[in-house]
């Protein structure tokens, strides 16, 4: 087997492992959030966050041989809660660049957040409508420096 050809498969098994952990219905959603709900501490809240915001972002794809195109199978649309700071959506998407979901994954740390509230279902839809159907996390900065930091990807 040439090295090009066991790389692609490495990446390819690699993808699927993490597609594996991807939430994608409603209901998988709301047990996601209800679960960081009842954590206790930050830095397992901060954790669980991250992990989802990088599984958010990865891309469902599908090898066909020659090319590879978008996994008809499965549903592109996440049901995904918006991430707040201050006010400001800092939710990346499916169209984000890996290098700023990353970025932003670095930022979630007890040095920049000193607290992390989920806004309850209801509190959630009469704030911010349906947009809010899927949960709303206020993330509180440490000081204006972490503030200034994670308003870099606001929407």
């Amino acid at each position: 087997m040439k090295l090009p050809t066991l790389i692609l498969l490495i990446g390819l098994l690699t993808c699927e492992q993490a597609n594996a952990q991807l939430i994608l219905t409603e209901q998988e959603n709301l047990t996601w959030v209800n679960k960081l709900k009842g954590e206790k501490e930050l830095t397992d809240q901060l954790n669980m966050l991250r992990a989802r915001i990088l599984a958010d972002t990865n891309v469902f794809v599908r090898n066909t041989g020659d090319r590879i195109i978008l996994n008809k199978d499965k549903p592109i649309g996440l049901c995904r809660p918006r991430l707040m700071v201050n006010g400001y959506l800092i939710q990346p998407n499916n169209d984000t660049d890996a290098k700023i979901v990353k970025n932003l994954t670095k930022e979630l740390t007890t040095d920049q957040i000193k607290h992390l509230e989920v806004v309850d279902a209801e509190t959630a839809n009469a704030l911010f409508g349906t947009s809010g159907r899927c949960g709303v996390i206020l993330l509180t900065p440490t000081n204006k420096k972490s503030k200034k930091a994670l308003l870099r990807y606001k929407n």
